[in-house]
């Protein structure tokens, strides 16, 4: 039963630092969220954590980074580009589009949706919700 109970609080306590995208996390932020970026949380952007934006680290914005905005970039926000927002973009936030907040949408942020910010919440919200 030990077992049971240790194994069961781990995996509870791993699910929120593998359901988010940590460099623009969409969560609760407390002790214990999706968000919390306390030393050892799973958004915490110091050296070497999940969230660091320094040269080579995870959230770096950088050319060559995976926050890279300019032309070709994983973060680019311009025509063709992954985060383009026009109609018919992978980032479209009309309704119907990928990106849709609004009631039953992907990026929903109300109670029960998908990137709610409340205890419990953001656990699913895609990464293009930002």
């Amino acid at each position: 039963m030990k077992y049971t109970i240790t194994i069961l609080m781990l995996v509870f306590w791993a699910l929120p630092a593998l359901a988010n995208d940590v460099c623009n996390c969409n969560g609760y932020a407390g002790v214990g969220g999706a968000c919390y970026a306390g030393v050892g949380g799973p958004a915490y952007a110091g050296v070497g954590g999940p969230a660091y934006a320094g040269v080579g680290g995870p959230c770096y914005a950088g050319v060559g980074g995976s926050q890279y905005d300019g032309v070709g970039g994983p973060a680019y926000e311009g025509v063709g580009g992954p985060k383009d927002d026009g109609v018919g973009g992978p980032a479209y936030s009309g309704v119907g589009g990928p990106a849709y907040d609004g009631v039953g949408g992907p990026c929903y942020a109300g109670v029960g949706g998908p990137c709610y910010s409340g205890i419990g919440g953001g656990n699913s919200c895609p990464s293009i919700c930002e």
